[in-house]
């Protein structure tokens, strides 16, 4: 193991190249950034193709928003899950306080704030925010985050390699990488919950 390179490993990788597409569009449904990034990481590497990495990321992640949408309607039409709305509102809100109001503007934001995106998505259900608002901010936001991460992604794959070729050291380097730069997004989408919580009081005192 000490010695195996990347090079080792990429021809049997490929192979499957097909189920880890399937892996990626599955996943994408239900989690984010990590994988996306893993997926560009894969497509420097040429395991993965960077094109079929984008359309198959932008079809798993647009069916999970759909779905997440749902739910939030699914859990308005039953009107037994008041404790469930009220912790939507509270988490979307301290983020994204003017959501009742410009419902676009904030489920565009939504996706690149951590945390936030599958709550806003679900009370948008809730809400019943109308749909075509609901779909054109989502494909919108959702093609740049694809687009953004699978680029992070691919330039992580690069820097990684640029130092090293032993699969354990590439390894820990991309996993470090990765969690680096999510934290960053992380302490990013907390200071503009900040920013937003503290607008939104500078306008109510006025």
């Amino acid at each position: 193991m000490e010695n195996l390179t990347i090079d080792h490993i990429i021809p049997f990788v490929e192979m499957h190249r097909h189920v880890g597409y399937l892996i990626l569009f599955l996943v994408m449904v239900v989690e984010g950034e990590m994988f996306v990034i893993l997926a560009g990481i894969l497509a420097h590497l040429k395991v993965f193709d960077i094109g079929d990495v984008i359309w198959v990321t932008l079809l798993g992640v647009l069916l999970g928003d759909l779905l997440w949408y749902q739910l939030g309607v699914f859990v308005s039409g039953q009107g037994k899950f008041p404790d469930i709305v009220r912790f939507l509102e509270k988490t979307v809100l301290s983020f994204l306080p003017r959501f009742r109001e410009k419902p676009f503007k904030s489920i565009f934001l939504s996706k690149f704030i951590y945390g936030a995106n599958h709550t806003t998505l679900i009370l948008s259900g809730v809400l019943n925010v109308k749909f075509r608002i609901f779909a054109e901010a989502e494909i919108v936001a959702s093609v740049i985050w694809v687009l953004i991460f699978s680029a992070v992604g691919y330039f992580f794959g690069y820097a990684a390699l640029a130092v090293t070729h032993k699969v354990t050291n590439f390894i820990l380097i991309a996993v470090i990488f990765m969690v680096g730069f999510v934290l960053i997004q992380r302490f990013a989408s907390k200071r503009y919950g900040e920013y937003e919580q503290n607008h939104e009081k500078e306008n109510s005192d006025a």
